[in-house]
């Protein structure tokens, strides 16, 4: 039985569990907040967590899942709008606490990982996974093996350009998808609007306007809400379109789609699941495509990262 740990560092909550690579299973998880976001206190709680669920030392290495973009395999955090840090030496930092078998990923990449060894896209060759949550991510899996790219940025569909000139997104730029469709920004632009004098049944459902986020969003919608109801079609567009684009170019088996806003807005599923099929390259998703949702959930990082860096699946 190979052993390594897997970590989802986020940025609310940091989870480490020990993992069986070969079955798939955690054997223990450990939970902690982040309540200090500089770099180095980031990495002492990582390893603090690492320690607790496998003091033994019994893991052939440690995979860690990170919400933000790198510099190759250099384990430099390039961009992480999550922590609002830039050129941050993470791998660095977790190694001088861990050990050298410690490896970083893109969050999405473990993500795409765990759930094509393991979850909804198992035994797929060709998989595209989009996460729709606090921000929108991708992770890709081509012939069986993780595809990160020239410079390990491939997968970053959340900033690709929807609106030139647009929204300002986390990343530092404007008119990203991020900046229509994520968690976050749709909670602001809402509160921002609705402050400002949009009439919405969604401040009744909210309680009241600091309340509303993208779950009451997609209630009012789906009751017929003309305010929430046109933020829809516009997020669902914007995404719906980014995917059928993304299909057509990438040509996956299985798009398998996950996160907090895509599982907890029924109606903007819907929505952009109709606009993907309707733009989509038809030939692309008329011979054996299909659309799942994540299978692993919470997990699917941890397992995806552990067994990235076991490299059982190489």
């Amino acid at each position: 039985m190979t052993l390594a740990v897997g970590v989802d560092l986020g940025g609310t909550n940091i989870r480490a569990a020990l993992i069986d690579v070969e079955g798939g299973r955690e054997t223990g998880d450990v939970k902690a907040p982040v309540q200090n976001k500089n770099p180095e206190a980031v990495a002492d709680l990582v390893a603090k967590l690492v320690a607790e669920v496998d003091p033994d030392k019994k893991r052939v290495g440690v995979g860690v899942g990170f919400a933000g973009m790198l510099r190759g395999w250099t384990g430099v955090v390039v961009n992480s709008p999550n922590f609002g840090w830039r050129e941050v030496p993470l791998r660095a930092l977790l190694r001088d606490r861990i050990g050298e078998r410690t490896e970083l990923y893109n969050d999405l990449n473990a993500i795409a990982f765990g759930e094509a060894k393991y979850g909804g896209a198992k035994n797929i060759a060709d998989v595209l996974c989009v996460y729709v949550g606090t921000g929108v991510g991708g992770g890709l899996v081509l012939d069986g093996k993780l595809y990160i790219g020239s410079t390990h940025l491939a997968g970053e569909i959340g900033h690709t350009k929807v609106v030139p000139n647009g929204r300002l997104c986390g990343c530092g730029q404007r008119g990203c998808l991020e900046a229509y469709v994520s968690g976050v920004h749709l909670q602001a632009r809402a509160q921002e609007e609705l402050h400002a004098g949009k009439q919405s049944s969604v401040i009744a459902l909210a309680k009241s306007i600091d309340n509303v986020h993208a779950g009451f969003l997609d209630q009012a919608a789906s009751a017929g809400d003309a305010y929430a109801s046109e933020l829809w079609n516009e997020a669902s567009g914007l995404l719906g379109l980014v995917l059928a684009n993304a299909v057509t170019l990438i040509n996956p088996q299985r798009l398998v789609m996950g996160g907090g806003v895509w599982q907890g807005a029924p109606e903007l599923k819907r929505r952009t699941l109709d606009v993907m099929r309707s733009l989509a390259n038809k030939p692309s998703i008329d011979s054996g495509f299909s659309v799942s949702d994540t299978l692993l959930g919470d997990s699917a990082g941890r397992l995806g990262a552990a067994a990235l860096v076991s490299g059982v699946f190489s």
